[in-house]
């Protein structure tokens, strides 16, 4: 769309709906968020992208933000899929795969599955299950991702976190982040009330209780096949750092990394200048 708003999608695969929003014209990239946030998270970048001449394509993940809350299916490789009907009702066939936090897990699901279909891919702050997410789980001093353990329980979470949704994103967004006051408060109150959505919270643990059945999935893929398209890993100097590069490299032959000074785990929020740019000086030989 050449005046810059943003288009909203409902998608229905295998009855649970999906929603997403797409803004501008050209060369599709698709934006896919991790945990807490949904594809609000994306907002100043989709602007970015669609001011450069690209479509971009941001979605709900099930259980999150504007998208229904089923019971299961939430294992990367099934939200791959709802990643790839979102891009058939779209009538998108190929694009440039962006994937955040447990969105990077997707999008490597959706590049290890459909590599056809994916022409770039960037994983930022993630490095999936059997290749770096399970040092996270591990019970140590110096561990600062102790709630990944957690979260792998979600019914047990539930029942802790159930009506303090504020203060867990309250101590979310300052934890492992530079700026603790990168969120405004506007854009805080939009993830408190997607988080509080009944069954919200578990629909979010979901996808870190399906962590041990992804690292068998991408382990096993892994052993089959390697991903040939370009690959860029994001992390934040605060956060991740050179781990995405480091994961990535495992599982690709083309790779490339960027470590974004001044950003902690929030790359959107923190720094999002910084990650546009990053963003379209890899995505820029899709543009011709």
């Amino acid at each position: 769309m050449t005046d810059g708003r943003l288009r909203h999608h409902r998608v229905v695969r295998d009855g649970v709906g999906l929603h997403a929003v797409s803004q501008g014209e050209g060369p599709a990239v698709l934006l896919i968020h991790g945990f807490p946030q949904h594809g609000w998270m994306w907002r100043r970048t989709m602007a970015d992208l669609a001011g450069a001449g690209f479509r971009a394509v941001a979605i709900d993940q099930r259980g999150m933000g504007g998208s229904d809350i089923p019971a299961a299916g939430y294992a990367k490789a099934e939200l791959a899929r709802d990643a790839a009907a979102v891009l058939d009702a779209l009538e998108v066939e190929r694009a440039a795969v962006v994937g955040y936090d447990h969105g990077g897990g997707t999008a490597l699901a959706l590049a290890l599955t459909e590599p056809a279909r994916v022409s770039r891919l960037a994983v930022l702050e993630y490095a999936p299950p059997g290749f770096g997410y399970e040092a996270g789980l591990t019970a140590a001093p110096d561990n600062v991702n102790w709630q990944l353990a957690f979260f792998t329980h979600p019914d047990v979470a539930v029942t802790f976190i159930a009506g303090k949704e504020r203060e867990l994103l309250s101590w979310y967004f300052q934890h492992w982040s530079i700026d603790p006051e990168a969120v405004p408060m506007a854009d805080f109150e939009v993830y408190v009330r997607a988080l509080q959505r009944p069954g919200a919270l578990r629909g979010g643990f979901m996808q870190f209780a399906a962590v041990f059945e992804d690292m068998d999935w991408f382990r096993a893929r892994a052993a089959e096949t390697r991903l040939r398209m370009p690959c860029l890993g994001v992390g934040g100097a605060g956060a991740a750092g050179a781990w995405p590069e480091m994961a990535l490299r495992a599982l690709a032959d083309d790779v490339r990394g960027v470590v974004i000074d001044g950003a902690g785990h929030w790359l959107a929020e923190e720094t999002p200048d910084a990650l546009s740019e990053t963003l379209l000086e890899f995505l820029a030989p899709d543009r011709g």
